[in-house]
């Protein structure tokens, strides 16, 4: 299989895996933080929800978005097999867009902008960076 192709594969494979796995953590946390019956189809009340949210709701998003985009940094770093960083660090990104999305989309706190910005970008990089120390420990 060319580099492009394993580029491109494992940068779809990185999407998915993040996104099942940001998904499956928001999943448990609406378990502790559940949504009140008819909010997911109002859009008012469902921002109404978000702000009265506590710090620990905000606190799974972020591990949420941490979890999946280290996972998806690294899968997309190992299957393309070669620029590591480069690959993790386009994982990175691709949810720092769909995380901002979000945020505009629903009320977050200003500390969540902040830390979710970070977040995003340091997993990626992280993902990338452990798929480069694991594959130079193995040459």
């Amino acid at each position: 299989m060319g580099p492009v192709l394993r580029s491109v594969l494992g940068v779809v494979a990185g999407v998915l895996v993040g996104g099942v796995l940001i998904s499956g953590v928001e999943v448990i946390s609406s378990r502790f933080y559940p949504l009140p019956a008819g909010a997911a189809s109002d859009p008012q009340a469902l921002a109404s929800h978000i702000r009265s949210l506590p710090a620990g709701a905000f606190a799974w998003v972020l591990s949420a978005w941490m979890i999946g985009t280290l996972a998806g940094a690294w899968i997309a770093a190992r299957i393309a097999g070669r620029k590591h960083l480069v690959h993790g660090v386009i994982i990175g990104t691709v949810f720092l867009a769909f995380g901002i999305a979000n945020m505009l989309m629903l009320p977050h706190p200003a500390w969540v902008w902040v830390c979710g910005i970070v977040i995003f970008m340091m997993a990626g990089y992280m993902g990338g960076r452990l798929a480069s120390t694991r594959a130079s420990a193995h040459s």
